[in-house]
């Protein structure tokens, strides 16, 4: 029994003996509790200035636990991401940097165990990248010494130093810092020349003692690693290292060596090998790198690559490597991707040498395409000479290598012989059927390490850029056709075809190849026959796009059916996903109709279903959903017969996958979506199933929640735009979840603001109740503020909105209940505390002018909301600005002088009449100042009638406004062209959302009231009451200006009269 007391990490002082107890219990105790507070106290230790140093120390100390000395080599490299940079906090003291960097090298010379001299080799690159040269300007001339020094007297501190080196170069190689290439720039020359010397050496003396009997055997192990070691640094170093590296000596003598010994090396691993079987692997490496070298010079150099030696013959010869391999192709065991890792992380790849070497082959003639017809595009500087020598590599390219024979050969070769499909291609099928069909398909990256769709890929390289290679291809298809041929050899033409389709489409009849041979071939009840229907999915998928006609597009979908129809004992898993996975671009093709699909979709339907039912593999799964999502969006309102059906499934599979599984509940999300856009009104009678989903996916609290919130966004707002008032209420109350995300400046933010703008059209009593009004409110006034234009914008209308409405349901109350959770949410002192700003601005010039806080597009936002209420109630408004204390004429003053200046910049014809319809207001008020106030702005007044109803008025028939006010031309003002008549428009495509926010739409004044009829009988009713048109003219009239007067009373004029 154990008596320990457990304390708090920091509890425990830091020296070198509590680290090694802590180390030792997180790494090797088998008590979760223990590992689990030692991992604290290491934790909590991390800020201690000492802990990094004696974390080194532990790790040298080969006597200590090897489990101790990998955690703690472990903990510090991940310290170097964390503390080692000046900036961070608790960053590492320079005295401990010191003595850090004083004892790195040691941890790999001195170090038997290559696992930790790696791990230490990483810490060494890491602190190189950071602190090379301000901080530790030795690091390389002392490791370049250090290496020299090893080199002539002990392989393993050799090996220590060059796995030091290969972390460095990659580290540096791999950085984006113009700093990080400068310096490992600066020093490539003379580490090419120590590493050249060092491979030269060890490659001569495992070769001498292998071919001569010459030499140490027992130190033949360390030479043969460390030449690969070496390789594997000049590797990086002439690509990375040289900006122009055909210009340097070395360079080009590394180049030829590496090619004469490809050839060599080669001969030692063949069936009569010279090199023993256990370094067989270690030499096939050898020759892998090679392979790498070149690849990478002709991606990462192109320009240099044609010119460096022999750089033509050695393209051709890796084709002549790759021919060779293709009459052996067949009987190859293939490349397997295995579940280990390679120490880059990278997954491994196990097979045949020759194949491995033939796939390099082919991606490096692929190379060399991309070469020759896409040069990299850049934004930096490069002289006329590099311009000038990538021109060259160009031409060097197209003229010297692709050839026109060069080019029928590989043709020839990749379709008649490496798109032939193997015995150990089909037991990998048969092996992992959802793995294989996954990493074969034709986005997936197989191609990267298997030789046939590398090959593929090169075909359909080569007929990209050599449009007549069609010709032969189109007499072997045409040829493939009519003879009776094999399975397996049908299946690579197939596949060729495939490839071809868009260039052999104008003089290759497929509708009729269809009909007649695809048809048959997709029935063909044989033991391979699974090979050509899983074919005859891709090549439909590869020529839907291209040329089908719509005749035959029926026949195309049948075919489908068919293959994946589970009772046919030759539709295997492999096939059926295949076709699964092919059918979504068959509906995606733009020529798809949901009418001549429908009499498949059924049993397309079900058949997609049951396979969901039975694969494995989440990424499979997510493909069939994906491809009934496709099926369901194109299939538009013809999907309504099948909804049911699929609304079934979808809840079931959401319940089916794990908590974590959040893809998978993305793309049922994905596929309701899609249905109820696809069926529209139709879709309401889901929204029993799909509110309870969107309510889960959408609750704050859920591990999912962040996982999920785009999809389900999309789908609440698809449920809305499909719905008619009134609305579910379990619908409505979900309107709390949208609220708390308004705030934010995101994509969801801006949705989730269109969907609370919806429910204040759709659902507006329930929108304006006591329990959801005031929050509404306060979430569109944070809307209102925000930095986007766009938010900003919808929570303008929405909050005008918000006043409409209750308007309607209210009247003048309704209009006061939201105006006061206005004012106590503190959105209208937030207005106008930025349009005094604004006026302020607009008074001030100068260096000293006063900056706005507001911009013009959200002061013309704020004044629409207030020509909302003023419209309403302009009472309520008066009686609001002099809530904030000041008094109604100081306020009056800036904020009407401001609000006629902001006409100028609204740039909305309906927010120019908002306005003006609302200032009009102010003239019914019987208040006698409120009176005053507004004929001090008389002729601001008459200018902004005369301006708005003159907009209005542009574009109108005055024919219909004749016909509509009796005999002769009606006057200028008689005409409006916001004004709605007649019947509401309907359109084919209108939602439930579209036809409601229109009918709210034309009960808007806006749309309902003639400008110049309402602002005269305001003028005539303001006229009585100062005592008659004489008293007005006399007093109020007569201080504006005659041309502004003037432009007023032509507005009853008959339009174009008294104009010139």
């Amino acid at each position: 029994m154990s008596f320990a007391i457990e304390v708090p990490g920091e509890a425990a002082p830091l020296n070198q003996w509590e680290l090694v107890k802590a180390l030792g219990s997180a790494a090797t105790s088998t008590d979760h509790a223990q590992r689990q507070s030692a991992g604290q106290q290491l934790q909590a230790w991390e800020p201690h200035p000492e802990f990094y140093t004696h974390l080194q120390t532990i790790y040298l100390n080969t006597s200590q636990d090897k489990q101790v000395r990998f955690l703690a080599i472990i903990l510090l490299k991940n310290g170097i991401d964390k503390y080692w940079r000046h900036t961070a906090k608790h960053a590492i003291k320079p005295e401990n940097k010191q003595a850090i960097r004083s004892r790195l090298l040691q941890g790999s010379l001195n170090e038997e165990d290559r696992t930790l001299a790696l791990h230490n080799a990483l810490v060494t690159a890491k602190i190189v990248r950071i602190d090379y040269p301000a901080q530790w300007p030795d690091a390389f001339s002392t490791l370049i010494e250090t290496t020299r020094a090893a080199n002539a007297s002990n392989p393993l501190h050799l090996r220590g130093a060059l796995l030091l080196l290969l972390r460095i170069a990659k580290e540096l190689g791999t950085a984006r810092l113009r700093k990080s290439q400068t310096a490992l720039q600066a020093v490539t020359p003379e580490l090419v020349q120590l590493l050249g010397t060092i491979y030269t050496e060890k490659t001569a003396q495992w070769q001498d003692l292998w071919t001569k009997g010459l030499g140490d055997a027992s130190t033949v192990g360390f030479a043969v690693e460390n030449s690969l070691t070496a390789l594997k640094i000049l590797r990086r170093l002439v690509t990375v290292g040289y900006e122009q590296p055909h210009a340097d000596s070395m360079v080009c003598a590394f180049w030829s060596l590496s090619q004469s010994q490809f050839d060599q090396f080669l001969s030692g691993v063949g069936q009569d090998s010279w090199v023993p079987a256990p370094y067989q692997e270690l030499v096939g490496k050898h020759l892998i790198q090679f392979t790498k070298l070149h690849i990478e010079m002709s991606e990462q150099r192109p320009a240099s690559f044609p010119v460096l030696p022999n750089s033509i013959p050695l393209v051709k010869a890796y084709w002549n490597l790759v021919k060779g391999f293709s009459e052996v192709f067949e009987k190859s065991g293939g490349i397997r991707q295995t579940s280990g890792e390679t120490a880059g992380g990278n997954p491994k790849h196990e097979g045949p040498l020759y194949e491995k070497l033939a796939l390099k082959g082919l991606l490096l003639l692929r190379s060399c395409l991309a070469v020759a017809h896409h040069p990299v595009q850049t934004f930096r500087y490069r002289s006329p000479e590099m311009k000038e020598l990538e021109k060259q590599a160009v031409h060097t390219l197209k003229v010297e290598l692709l050839t026109r024979d060069m080019l029928l050969d590989m043709v020839q070769v990749i379709i008649s012989k490496l798109f032939i499909f193997r015995k150990s291609d089909l037991e990998a099928w048969e092996e992992d059927p959802e793995g294989w069909e996954s990493q074969e398909r034709i986005e997936g990256q197989a191609y990267e390490w298997a030789v046939r769709p590398c090959a593929e890929r090169l075909l359909l390289d080569l007929l990209t850029h050599y449009k007549e290679l069609g010709e032969p291809l189109l007499a072997y298809c045409n040829l493939a056709t009519k003879v009776d041929i094999d399975i397996v050899t049908k299946e690579a033409a197939y596949c060729a075809l495939g490839c071809a389709a868009a260039i052999i489409y104008q003089n290759f009849d497929f509708d009729r190849f269809l009909t007649t041979f695809l048809v048959k071939d997709a029935q063909i009840q044989v033991p391979l026959a699974k090979l050509l229907r899983r074919r005859i999915a891709i090549l439909l998928s590869q020529w839907i796009p291209v040329r089908i006609s719509q005749p035959s597009r029926p026949v195309v979908y049948d075919i489908f059916r068919h293959l994946m129809n589970p009772d046919d004992e030759y539709n295997d898993e492999v096939v059926r996903i295949t076709a699964a996975r092919q059918l979504k671009y068959i509906a995606e093709d733009f020529e798809f109709t949901g009418e001549s699909f429908y009499p498949f979709a059924a049993d397309i339907f079900n058949l997609l279903v049951n396979l969901l039912k039975e694969v494995d593999t989440d990424e499979t799964r997510l493909a069939l959903l994906e491809t009934l999502r496709v099926v369901v969006s194109r299939m538009e309102t013809h999907v309504s017969q099948f909804g049911d059906a699929i609304m079934l499934m979808l809840p079931k599979l959401w319940e089916s996958a794990a908590a974590e599984e959040y893809m998978i509940k993305q793309s049922v999300l994905a596929i309701m979506s899609a249905l109820v856009s696809s069926m529209r009104v139709e879709s309401q009678r889901y929204q029993s199933v799909i509110v309870p989903l969107l309510r889960e996916a959408m609750n704050p609290e859920s591990a999912l929640h962040l996982h999920l919130i785009e999809e389900s966004v999309d789908l609440w707002k698809a449920v809305l735009t499909q719905s008619s008032p009134p609305l579910n209420p379990d619908l409505t109350q979900m309107v709390q979840l949208a609220l708390p995300l308004l705030e934010y400046d995101s994509e969801v933010a801006s949705q989730c603001l269109d969907i609370t703008k919806d429910y204040i059209v759709l659902a507006p009593q329930d929108i304006l109740s006591d329990s959801l009004r005031r929050p509404t409110l306060a979430a569109l006034g944070k809307a209102l503020q925000s930095k986007s234009r766009d938010q900003s914008h919808v929570g303008a209308k929405s909050i005008e909105l918000a006043v409409r409405v209750a308007e309607e349901l209210g009247g003048a109350q309704g209009v006061s209940v939201v105006v006061h959770d206005l004012l106590e949410t503190g959105i209208l002192r937030v207005m106008l505390e930025g349009l005094h700003s604004s006026w302020e601005a607009s008074q001030t010039t100068g260096p000293k002018r006063k900056e706005s806080k507001i911009n013009t597009i959200k002061e013309t936002a704020y004044f629409a909301i207030l020509a909302r209420i003023a419209l309403a109630d302009p009472a309520l408004l008066v009686s609001m600005l002099t809530s904030f204390g000041s008094p109604l004429d100081q306020v009056w003053s800036w904020l009407s002088t401001h609000w006629f200046a902001n006409f100028d910049c609204m740039g909305d014809v309906e927010r120019e009449k908002l306005s003006c319809l609302a200032l009009t207001r102010f003239w019914e008020l019987p208040d006698p100042q409120m009176q005053d106030l507004v004929l001090n702005r008389l002729q601001d007044y008459l200018s902004m009638w005369t301006s708005v109803v003159t907009e209005l008025a542009d574009g109108a028939d005055p024919s219909a406004a004749a016909a509509a006010g009796g005999e002769g031309p009606p006057p200028l003002g008689a005409q409006d062209t916001l004004v709605w008549t007649g019947e509401l428009a309907r359109y084919e495509y209108d939602t439930p959302l579209d036809v409601t926010e229109r009918e709210l739409a034309a009960k808007d004044p806006v749309h309902t009231v003639v400008t110049y009829e309402f602002v005269r009988a305001r003028l005539a009713g303001m006229v009585q009451r100062v005592g008659g048109e004489q008293a007005f003219e006399a007093n109020w009239a007569v201080n504006v200006d005659r041309e502004v007067l003037a432009g007023f009373q032509r507005l009853s004029q008959p339009a174009g009269e008294g104009q010139d």
